[in-house]
């Protein structure tokens, strides 16, 4: 590696900056493992403190991935998307906020869905048709979620499939169905990736995820529609605001 060192009276914000310079310009590259923290610190000109510090950091914003035993390795360019849990807001927004580039592929066919915890949840009637698909969002052509979506047939336009299924669907229902979402009840929790679910997310089988299930409801709570996202740890975070 050239030199990059900086000068010793920087602080860890500095380092910090100037680490994901060189992750910018491909002098530490997306797969590379860092140097040990000491050897770091000297081609910083920086103690090893103030590196840790910036490592934290980088790590907590999803520049880079730490091994317990193994060593760190940089795994994207850019910080992860991060959102807090008390605004309902869609992942279409979230991602366009942070001046990412939103996208969907692998859209699957709409069909039908017999599960019964999930027709129970949406106050289905035995007549009433649920519908599920599945889409992949992505965030600078990056996949970060798999959704599973389940939505009553009443819901479901004649172009919905063509126009809608890839776009914001708390924005469908509002613009399209004149059923504006209202809240959301919402369970997170982590799960390891499937053999299936690593390859259309491109990452390792067994990789923790964070699982985002939702019932949505109107104003009046009237269960609309159910979602369940995969969301890979080093892409996206949640955070959450609790006070006393």
């Amino acid at each position: 590696m050239k030199d990059i060192g900086i000068e010793k009276k920087s602080l860890s914000s500095i380092a910090f900056k100037k680490i994901i310079e060189l992750i910018e310009n491909d002098v530490l590259k997306i797969g590379e493992k860092l140097d040990a923290e000491q050897k770091l610190a000297n081609k910083l000109n920086i103690s090893r403190p103030v590196l840790r510090e910036a490592l934290q950091k980088l790590e907590l914003e999803g520049y880079i991935m730490r091994k317990h035993g193994v060593g760190t390795f940089v795994i994207s360019k850019t910080p992860m998307l991060s959102t807090g849990l008390e605004r309902l807001d869609s992942m279409t927004d979230l991602v366009k906020a942070q001046n990412y580039s939103v996208g969907t592929i692998g859209t699957a066919e709409l069909c039908k869905c017999t599960d019964d915890s999930i027709r129970e949840i949406l106050g289905l009637e035995k007549t009433d048709n649920l519908m599920f698909f599945e889409r992949i969002r992505t965030a600078d052509k990056k996949p970060f979620a798999l959704d599973y979506i389940y939505i009553p047939e009443k819901y479901i336009c004649e172009d919905f499939y063509t126009k809608y299924a890839d776009a914001s669907l708390l924005n469908y229902f509002s613009t399209v169905q004149g059923t504006p979402i209202f809240s959301s009840q919402c369970n997170i929790f982590a799960e390891n990736a499937s053999a299936n679910v690593a390859e259309k997310l491109a990452i390792l089988e067994n990789e923790a995820l964070q699982v985002l299930e939702q019932t949505f409801y109107t104003n009046m709570n009237e269960p609309v529609f159910y979602g369940k996202s995969l969301i890979v740890n080093n892409i996206m975070k949640f955070h959450l605001v609790r006070r006393r």
